[in-house]
């Protein structure tokens, strides 16, 4: 991570740059600097950087076993590890330019030209975190576009598990999925384990958080908790216990009546029974809540439809959802003539690329009703063969109704 900025060396001549250089320069290392400190990126993805054009992670099965029953004084039996699934972490190239002009060099513009270069980082860092909000949507099995002016860019996010659990199966699994294997070992069928749920209440789907159920609160505290404690319970490639008992954060949509449910569901100790009775809160404190508008632009997220629950250590230690940068963002500066507007140009490059070798580290949970727009998973007739049915709990809160009314007349009537 971090900026280079390379000057050409004929610059040096020009004594109107450089009075512009040394603080323009300094603000955009500042703007990069406080963009990589916090970032919406970092609320879902891992950052790293890698040393070469890929890098491939291979998971290991490990041990089956270790020990078994033996007589006394036998040889001692060996077991053998294995590798596992594997995914190739790669990255793309990114350009673009912006330009102070001759004009604004020889009037000495300081402010024009802070503000064009205020406005090119922003606009950068911006397209960046629009691009893995984008990805995110890829991760669905069905490729998405992140697209600008300029070019397109097809995106399409697979875990590293097979679809049938074989290691030398090409077909791998969406990111988000209700059959990600565990390696098919010795001939056995894989386990399956889902990362991908909706929310199935009865006959219907989703959860109404627009005030028509009294329930709303209660039955999302039930889902949270549902989801979080199948994270914990997930195994691993070779169907042992994986240890997803990290920290969770819920990362959502900066929607007013998704945010307010989720914050609610997570601060309050107690939930309202029936009658005057109040039951423990299953959710209580079970995670922190983040949100981001970029998420209200999401296919998977926007209006509210659905959020993300994230172990960022485990991800972190077992090549989760990552932001991986090849080349960091690298700015040549030089002169430009003719055909270009004459005077300087800040030539800016930069590689990387979303990657995922393990999906377990992430959770995707939708409460709509089955009709997103451009995902076919989140259709109503596609929820159940892309997703998990969760089903929250009855409602606690029962509605009161008016069964009789009472008439008192005032004193003296």
């Amino acid at each position: 991570m971090g900026m280079i900025i390379n000057i050409d060396q004929a610059l040096n001549q020009r004594t109107e740059y450089n009075v512009l250089k040394e603080p323009l320069n300094a603000m955009l290392m500042e703007q990069q600097e406080a963009w990589e400190r916090e970032n919406p990126v970092d609320m879902l993805f891992v950052r790293r950087s890698i040393g070469s054009f890929q890098e491939t992670y291979t998971s290991t099965i490990g041990f089956d076993h270790a020990l078994s029953e033996t007589a006394d004084y036998t040889v001692s039996p060996i077991f053998n590890t294995a590798e596992g699934f594997a995914a190739t972490f790669r990255t793309r190239t990114f350009q673009g330019s912006f330009i102070i002009s001759q004009q604004v060099l020889e009037d000495g513009q300081a402010g024009a030209v802070k503000d064009t270069a205020t406005q090119f980082m922003r606009r950068w860092h911006g397209d960046i975190v629009e691009y893995c909000m984008t990805a995110l949507a890829g991760g669905f099995g069905e490729v998405v576009e992140f697209t600008t002016s300029q070019g397109t860019s097809r995106l399409k996010l697979d875990s590293a598990d097979t679809t049938d659990g074989k290691i030398d199966t090409p077909t791998k699994n969406p990111l988000f999925s209700k059959k990600h294997t565990t390696v098919a070992r010795d001939g056995n069928k894989p386990m399956e384990q889902s990362n991908a749920y909706y929310v199935k209440d009865g006959e219907t789907n989703g959860i109404d958080l627009l005030g028509s159920d009294p329930g709303s609160i209660a039955k999302l505290a039930d889902v949270i908790d549902q989801v979080i404690t199948n994270m914990e319970n997930y195994l691993d490639d070779n169907g042992k216990i994986a240890g997803v008992i990290g920290a969770k954060t819920i990362v959502a949509p900066n929607d007013a009546r998704l945010k307010s449910a989720l914050s609610t569901a997570l601060s309050m100790e107690s939930l309202c029974g029936r009658g005057d009775s109040s039951v423990i809160n299953p959710a209580y404190q079970k995670a922190t809540l983040q949100t981001s508008p970029y998420l209200n632009y999401c296919a998977a997220t926007k209006n509210g439809i659905g959020f993300f629950v994230i172990d960022k250590a485990y991800n972190a230690s077992n090549h989760g959802l990552e932001l991986t940068e090849r080349i960091p963002l690298t700015l040549d500066v030089q002169q430009t003539t003719r055909p270009l507007p004459r005077g300087i140009i800040y030539d800016g490059r930069q590689r990387f690329d979303v990657n995922v070798a393990t999906w377990r580290g992430i959770a995707y949970v939708y409460i709509g009703k089955g009709e997103s727009e451009g995902l076919t998973a989140l259709k109503t007739a596609e929820l159940e063969n892309h997703l998990t049915a969760i089903t929250p709990v009855s409602t606690l809160v029962k509605p009161v109704t008016i069964v009789g009314e009472v008439k008192t007349s005032g004193a003296g009537a």
